[in-house]
């Protein structure tokens, strides 16, 4: 049998073709005698065989000898918290780090691929896309904010992507029916709640103003909390909806001036919630109208833009039940790799890290060795050992997840501005 008789057994029928076209043109047959038989040309070289690939089923990720183990990230790295979302990117760094000091996985070391998630629900679907087309992405830390992890959760769930997010509160990122879906950031249920009862139970407010940024997570906390405190009896004289990026509150600061509320509860990020806590001063039935915000806006960027208007503010915050050794230890290695402290960005990179350590954890529980040196990761069995983590020791405490993805451990915290910066007077962890 010719070489070109061999080779055809071998390479697609269209490639076949091209060849014995290009043998047509090319110098005189080796075997004139045989022209039915042209030799092969010496161009083109037959393809190269990729190296040995062990026959495996659709997601098992493979990752090659000397291969890197690849997590994703989203981080809100635009949009309206780039600090937040640039300290949260960072916490996930340490945690890689650390994974690879301490000898990555079966040998292999990890690598972060980060990708701006924005903060939105649009850029959470791309960022999502990204991921579910690259085979060697083997997990997600992300998003940021409860409307990118919307974008990102019904493609990481069609391509059996398992995520951890370190910081996105809305109720429905987790659910039953979501067994990819985990976070390590307590849930809006329980902040909204808190709050209520701080306002009603610990200030003593009975009447109240609602406003919102319309986000995802913005409206979803505040909706929470006016029906918290409307159960424990108070009343909610309005409840206004405004947008991510305005920065003009005084026409629905002055409609809810009319009714002269004890408090104006805002569901939403740093920026605006300044905003309005500047804007209230000026309107007419807000002189004695006391503000409060959330996570979202619990932030030295709030601190900043608010100046002396965020005085006497409050401010909710979900808070990990914080392990003070090992805080220390990753706030010594973040300033040292980063050059400021964490806190002076945002609030969840203890979260950030401790998402990144329970993917990791997970990974060594699935990842098996071949005889060929590279390194298998079934998706399928990782989206289980994620889902059936137990006393997990992080920096945010023992973290252990429920049956619908509720991984982290804490409470809720309230604060309030005194002299330009936070001091804890309600909640979690009070001493």
């Amino acid at each position: 049998m010719s070489l070109l008789t061999r080779l055809a057994l071998h390479i697609p029928a269209p490639v076949v073709a091209c060849a014995l076209l290009l043998a047509a043109c090319a110098a005189p047959p080796v075997q004139p005698t045989a022209p039915a038989q042209p030799a092969a040309p010496a161009q083109p070289a037959a393809p190269t065989e990729p190296p040995a690939q062990p026959a495996v089923q659709a997601g098992v990720v493979v990752v090659p000898a000397g291969g890197k183990i690849r997590i994703g990230g989203s981080f809100a790295l635009t949009g309206p918290i780039p600090d937040p979302g640039k300290d949260i990117r960072q916490g996930a760094e340490i945690a890689i780090d650390d994974a690879n000091a301490a000898g990555g996985v079966n040998g292999f070391l990890l690598e972060l691929v980060a990708e701006d998630g924005a903060c939105s629900g649009d850029q959470g679907t791309v960022v999502g896309n990204k991921f579910a087309a690259d085979p060697t992405i083997v997990a997600v830390t992300g998003g940021t904010c409860s409307g990118e992890t919307f974008g990102l959760k019904p493609i990481l769930q069609r391509a059996r992507i398992p995520f951890v997010s370190p910081s996105a509160t809305n109720p429905a990122i987790t659910s039953e029916d979501c067994d990819v879906c985990n976070r390590v950031a307590l849930s809006d249920a329980l902040q909204g709640q808190v709050d209520a009862e701080f306002v009603y139970n610990e200030l003593g407010f009975r009447k109240v103003a609602v406003m919102h940024d319309s986000s995802d997570y913005g409206k979803g906390v505040a909706e929470i909390f006016r029906d918290a405190f409307v159960k424990l009896g108070g009343e909610v004289v309005a409840f206004e909806g405004a947008k991510v990026g305005d920065t003009d509150f005084r026409a629905p600061l002055t409609k809810i001036g009319v009714s002269q509320p004890e408090l104006i509860f805002f569901g939403g990020y740093a920026t605006e919630a300044a905003l309005i806590a500047q804007q209230m001063k000026e309107v007419a039935g807000l002189e004695k109208t006391k503000f409060m915000g959330t996570d979202g806006a619990y932030t030295q960027q709030y601190l900043d833009t608010a100046g002396s208007a965020a005085e006497g503010t409050f401010m909710s915050y979900v808070a990990g039940d914080t392990q003070a050794d090992k805080l220390s230890a990753f706030r010594e290695k973040y300033i040292a790799k980063f050059g400021i402290e964490p806190e002076k960005l945002g609030p969840f990179h203890a979260q950030s890290y401790d998402s990144v350590l329970l993917i990791v954890e997970a990974i060594k529980k699935v990842a098996k060795t071949d005889s060929a040196g590279n390194l298998l990761i079934d998706r399928e069995a990782l989206i289980k050992a994620i889902r059936e983590t137990s006393g997990l020791a992080g920096i945010t405490g023992t973290l252990t997840c429920n049956p619908i993805g509720e991984c982290g451990a804490g409470g809720v915290q309230v604060f309030t501005v005194e002299n330009g910066a936070f001091k804890q007077v309600y909640g979690f962890g009070l001493r």
